[in-house]
């Protein structure tokens, strides 16, 4: 059997979101008469499908605004994203370096050193060549893992602290190095949302752009609330959970499997080059959507211990992590 995809982030907006319809998705009270209906802004960012529910008293002017809002994904979409000859992201893989960055990217560059730096090294965007290791192997005529040598081989290449960060370039320091930004530009694009539309005026919102970042309430003063699914079984949901002014992302080895069984997926430790086997998923909440989105990714990777060190450093307020065994566990 080949490659099984599920595409990462529909399963986590499958799985974490009850906040567009409340009373429907999550059992939630009925909005009172007086508030103002949800006005909901649709489409596909990185491939996946999102969205952004807003409450406004005046429906007219929140679709001006979200329409603000879907020019500023497509805007940071254009730098972060490897699908598109042209981005910045692909620029910098192909050249090594990229001249007069804009500020965004800069950014979000920096802020994944400094979560690398906090998770030990788990989080690393420089993880492309054994993405790409593997995509190789796997997708060949006849798919099998890679040789112990080609993962050390490509892991040599893989170091967050060799990315020479400044405003006028960035530049990759090692031959063969290449970015990736899927375990964290979903939570940068879904902060600069949340942060556009409360410089907008706006006060209620759930901003989902394969991360969820919720403000406000979601009804009747009652808070957002988010269900997560079980890995093993989407229809059957581990926990359900408020989400007022923080964000939430979830992360998990089921968003890109090589083989049948799961061995060989997405998600690699950049210290070894192995695919983890420990945890099944990690949920984050945390103030940011980027921080969580990054967190989750680490958390997979990383030990239960080192993981409640990384959620205090990171001022993170909880993870949620299920095992290969299906026990779960709220840090």
């Amino acid at each position: 059997m080949g490659p099984t995809l599920t595409r990462r982030r529909f399963v986590r907006i499958a799985a974490a979101v009850a906040g567009l319809a409340p009373a429907v998705a999550a059992g939630g009270p009925l909005p009172r008469a007086e508030e103002p209906r949800p006005v909901v802004w649709r489409g596909v960012t990185f491939g996946a499908l999102t969205s952004i529910t807003v409450r406004h008293p005046d429906r007219a002017a929140a679709r001006r605004i979200l329409l603000r809002a879907e020019a500023e994904i497509a805007r940071l979409e254009a730098m972060f994203t490897l699908y598109r000859p042209d981005s910045h992201l692909v620029r910098l893989n192909r050249d090594g370096r990229l001249a007069e960055p804009p500020a965004d990217f800069v950014r979000l560059l920096s802020q994944a050193a400094a979560l690398g730096d906090l998770t030990g090294g788990a989080f690393d965007v420089s993880v492309q060549p054994l993405w790409e290791l593997y995509a190789g192997c796997f997708l060949a005529g006849r798919p099998a893992p890679p040789s112990r040598d080609a993962v050390r081989r490509a892991v040599e290449r893989v170091d967050y602290r060799a990315i020479e960060i400044e405003p006028a370039m960035v530049r990759l320091a090692r031959p063969g190095m290449a970015l990736t930004l899927n375990g964290i530009a979903q939570g940068y694009v879904t902060d600069r949302v949340a942060e556009l539309l409360r410089e907008e005026g706006l006060t209620d919102m759930l901003v989902d752009i394969g991360e969820i970042r919720a403000l406000g309430s979601g009804g009747a003063g009652e808070p957002w609330r988010a269900a997560i699914r079980d890995p093993f079984a989407a229809d059957r949901i581990v926990a359900e959970l408020p989400l007022r002014d923080q964000a939430l992302a979830t992360s998990g080895p089921y968003g890109f499997r090589f083989d049948e069984h799961g061995r060989f997926h997405h998600i690699f430790d950049p210290r070894s080059g192995d695919c983890p086997q420990g945890h099944a998923s990690a949920s984050v909440f945390a103030p940011a959507a980027s921080v969580a989105d990054a967190l989750a990714t680490a958390f997979i990777v990383m030990p239960e211990a080192e993981v409640v060190a990384a959620l205090r450093a990171a001022g993170a307020t909880r993870a949620l992590l299920v095992d290969r065994t299906g026990r779960t566990r709220l840090v």
